[in-house]
This record gives C-alpha cells, sequence and structure tokens, in this order.
C-alpha cells in the first residue's frame, strides 16, 4: 500500500508541475494573442492616378483610419527609399474636367488654388499659378501643341519635412477653349497632397486613439512599408452630433443642409425639401458623395461621373432658348430629369427630391447649380458651378445595438432646435472582448496548440493507469 500511495502522490505532483506549465504557456498566448489583436498594420500600397493620361503611372497611398495619406516621394525615388513616416493627406486625384477663364481662381480645397494668370489661343499656351492661403507657391506656362508629355505640370517643392524634390502636385491641360467672350483653359486632371500640414512620424506619436509602434521596412514594389498602431482605446462612449453646414455653391451660401460625421466619414441625416436641419432622419444617415463649387463643363450628350455609380448628362444644350435638358443616372439606370432655363436665378437650381428612402418621402437627394451656357468654336456647353449629391441608394436606418467601426449604437437623441439638433452616441468594445467566444469555442480553444496535445493525452493515460491501480489496493 505504501508503494501504491507514493506512486499516487509522485502522479499528482508531475500533474501540479505540468498544469502550472500549461497555465503558463496559455497564459502567454492569451497576452500574445490580446497584444497582437491590440495592433493594426497600415501598408503602402499603389494606386493609379485618376486622370486617364497618366493611366500608366502610380503613386504611392497609405489609408489610415478612414483618411488617405501619401509617404512623401519625388520621380526618382526607389520604391524601397518610401518615407513612409512621412506623411500628406491626399486632397485630390481627379479626373474631373474644370474649366476657368483669365484670372479666374479654382479652389482645390485646404488653401491652396489654381489661376489662369493668360490664356494665349494664338501659342496655344497657358500660364498657370499655383498658390496657398493665397501666397505663390509655383507657377508654369504650359503648351498644348508641342506633345502630350508637355501638357503635364509636375510641381516639386524643397524642404517638406526635411526631403527635397517631393511631386506635391500634377496638373493635365487638355486644351484651351475660344469662345465669343472669353478664353477659357480646360483641364482633365489634378492630383494634389497637403504638403504644407506634412508631419514626420516617430515611435510613440499618437493618432487619435492609436500609438505608433512600429515602422516595417519594404522590399520590393509588392511589398511595401508599413505601419503597425497599437490602440489605445478603452470602454469609452462618442457621441456624433449633426450640425448645419452651408453648401459650397456660392448660389446656396445661404442656405444650409444638416451633416454629421461618423467614424471620418460624411453622413446626410435624410431631410425632406424645404425642412430645418434640425428636422432631420438622425437614424437614417446617406453618405455624402459631393458638396462641391467646382466648375464643371459638358457637351451635349456628355456624361459627368458623381461617384458611387451616379452620372450627370447634358441631353442638350438649346443656346437660342437658353436652356438645357440634364439627367440623372445610377448604375446606367434612368432616376430623373429636367430641362432647365437660366434666364432668370431662381431656374437655375435642380433640386432633385425622392420618394420611399428608407421609408421616408420628399427627400432631398441632390442639387445642381447651372451657370450658364456657353457658344465655342465648334461646340455648345453648359457650366454647372454646384452639385451636392447624396448615396440615397445605400441609406440606411439604425438602431440602437447597431454596430459601426466596432462600436455600438447607444443612444438616439433626435432634434429639438437650430442649438440642439440631434445626435447618435456609440459606445465602443476594448480590443480584448471583442468577438468573445461562447461555451463551446472556448472549450475547443484550450487545445489550439497541437504541440500540447501529445502531453495532455500521456499525462491522462498515466492517470488513469494511477486510478485503475488505486482502485486495486483499496478494493
Amino acid at each position: 500500500m505504501k508503494n501504491h500511495t507514493a506512486i499516487l502522490l509522485a502522479a499528482l505532483v508531475v500533474l501540479t508541475v505540468f498544469a502550472a506549465n500549461t497555465a503558463s504557456a496559455a497564459d502567454t498566448a492569451s497576452a500574445a494573442d490580446t497584444a497582437s489583436s491590440n495592433n493594426s498594420t497600415y501598408n503602402v500600397v499603389y494606386a493609379d492616378y485618376k486622370c486617364e493620361s497618366w493611366s500608366d503611372e502610380q503613386y504611392p497611398v497609405i489609408d489610415l483610419f478612414g483618411d488617405k495619406y501619401v509617404p512623401l516621394f519625388n520621380d526618382s525615388e526607389n520604391i524601397r527609399d518610401l518615407h513612409v513616416n512621412k506623411l500628406a493627406r491626399l486632397v485630390l486625384d481627379s479626373n474631373e474636367t474644370y474649366t476657368f477663364k483669365n484670372n479666374e481662381k479654382l479652389n482645390l480645397g485646404n488653401g491652396y488654388a489654381l489661376e489662369a494668370k493668360k490664356i494665349d489661343i494664338d501659342n496655344e499656351t497657358v500660364w498657370l499659378e499655383f498658390t496657398k492661403d493665397g501666397k505663390f507657391v509655383a507657377s508654369q506656362n504650359i503648351s498644348v501643341n508641342t506633345g502630350e508629355n508637355n501638357k503635364t505640370w509636375n510641381v516639386t517643392l524643397d524642404n517638406v519635412e526635411g526631403e527635397n524634390n517631393i511631386v506635391v502636385m500634377r496638373v493635365y491641360v487638355n486644351q484651351l477653349f475660344a469662345g465669343v467672350e472669353n478664353n477659357i483653359v480646360r483641364i482633365d486632371g489634378v492630383w494634389l497632397i497637403d504638403y504644407a500640414n506634412a508631419r514626420t512620424l516617430n515611435i510613440g506619436d499618437k493618432l487619435g486613439d492609436f500609438t505608433l509602434k512600429e515602422i516595417t521596412s519594404g522590399v520590393e514594389k509588392s511589398n511595401l512599408r508599413g505601419l503597425v498602431f497599437k490602440n489605445d482605446m478603452n470602454n469609452s462612449s462618442v457621441t456624433c452630433n449633426i450640425v448645419g453646414t452651408n453648401y459650397k455653391c456660392g448660389s446656396w451660401s445661404n442656405e444650409q443642409y444638416p451633416l454629421i460625421r461618423l467614424f471620418e466619414e460624411n453622413y446626410v441625416p435624410l431631410f425632406a425639401n424645404n425642412s430645418l436641419t434640425w428636422q432631420s432622419n438622425i437614424d437614417k444617415p446617406a453618405k455624402l458623395v459631393l458638396d462641391s463649387n467646382e466648375t464643371y463643363t459638358l457637351e451635349p450628350e456628355e456624361k459627368l461621373d458623381l461617384g458611387h455609380g451616379y452620372a450627370l448628362e447634358a441631353k442638350k444644350i438649346d443656346i437660342s432658348n437658353e436652356t438645357v435638358w440634364l439627367e440623372l443616372t445610377r448604375d446606367g439606370q434612368h432616376v430623373a430629369e429636367k430641362n432647365i432655363s437660366i434666364s432668370t436665378e431662381d431656374n437655375k437650381t435642380w433640386n432633385i427630391v425622392k420618394d420611399n428612402i428608407q421609408g421616408e418621402n420628399d427627400t432631398v437627394v441632390m442639387k445642381v447649380h447651372v451657370k450658364q451656357l456657353f457658344v465655342g468654336t465648334e461646340k455648345s456647353i453648359v457650366w454647372i458651378d454646384g452639385i451636392w449629391l447624396i448615396d440615397y441608394a445605400n441609406a440606411r436606418t439604425l438602431s440602437i445595438g447597431d454596430k459601426l467601426e466596432g462600436f455600438t449604437l447607444e443612444k438616439i437623441i433626435g432634434g429639438v432646435d437650430e442649438a440642439d439638433p440631434g445626435s447618435l452616441t456609440f459606445e465602443s468594445v476594448p480590443a480584448s472582448n471583442c468577438s468573445a467566444p461562447s461555451d463551446s469555442e472556448k472549450v475547443s480553444a484550450k487545445f489550439t496548440n497541437k504541440s500540447m496535445e501529445p502531453s495532455i493525452l500521456w499525462c491522462k493515460e498515466f492517470w488513469g493507469y494511477i486510478s485503475m491501480k488505486s482502485k486495486q489496493t483499496f478494493c
């Protein structure tokens, strides 16, 4: 009996030590998994320029928390030497058509502007000037008759976060246009970064609730550098408020629409025509596609791509009667159309309203302002200087408990008046508690480390043998 007792005690010691080691290993693995789940890696990728004339070229971009940034680069840079920790926000990557006259400025956003200083039809040149907050940055006289390569103006600057020869803007001049009153320049491509507000990131720097933990190295174009951030966020609530926002179009500058920013994206709560901002349906948001005061020009039967599948086409331009027939489509399907007269200012705006959008009627989905019609030497064109559009086709109705970007909707507070137009409150979920396993998952998770299974099985067999011997002894 003493022998069996000794064997039993020895077995208990072995099991105790093994259990301790197993627990320690499991805890270490769990801690590593939790730390890993708190980390987010953002890699640089190469994106095609939207301008068709640069369709065979690419630029580096990195998406950080819903915003696109461009690592500083120059034309001669080796791919492995990208300054991934020196970032500038991407302001524009556009293949839209912009037109402007002599001494007219094109607002590019973030304080940047492009001005046509002089349009010379005889010599087929245009003198463009680039400014920031009204101050001169660069200028160039561009020829449109000396080959396709000369139609692109690459603006490079020195001493951007300590780097030289950095590409900050690209402009493609399509052609010059001689009108009966004014000459205009047509630009079909603009790419711009906010170089003036570029920043250098160092290990330990914070962006919102994230801390930069690591800067990874790239090897080649298919494996570029990246940034690894640690999520520092604990349980917290985030309140997103509706704000009354002025339309960018100058003709609607005295009007506002409701806007709510949800996790780095702009959304518009559905609202009825002629309603006030605080009367919007805060729980029924649609993504804002466009709020633009840019000048767009269309020839007859030419389409303007608005994004998200929406397009605007000039079906017919009637110079004699001063009217233009416009049609809105989505994914090639007819949505709405109108023959717009430009004889009076009141008639120049087309408000598109639709019924049965998430159960709401008379909902404003788009606004278009027609500036004027233009008679050219070959074709007539329509000038549009204001477009506002929401992605009504993908609007959604939010309910308590719905999740967005790892946040759970906790409260829906309706609008009361202009000072209190309403809000949504979200509660965050800590990374360590995300996707908590069920009871069955917890059991199976114990054996995810395959190298531990033989030892566990051996231990079970050994304990069974000892138990059997014990029973034989004490029976």
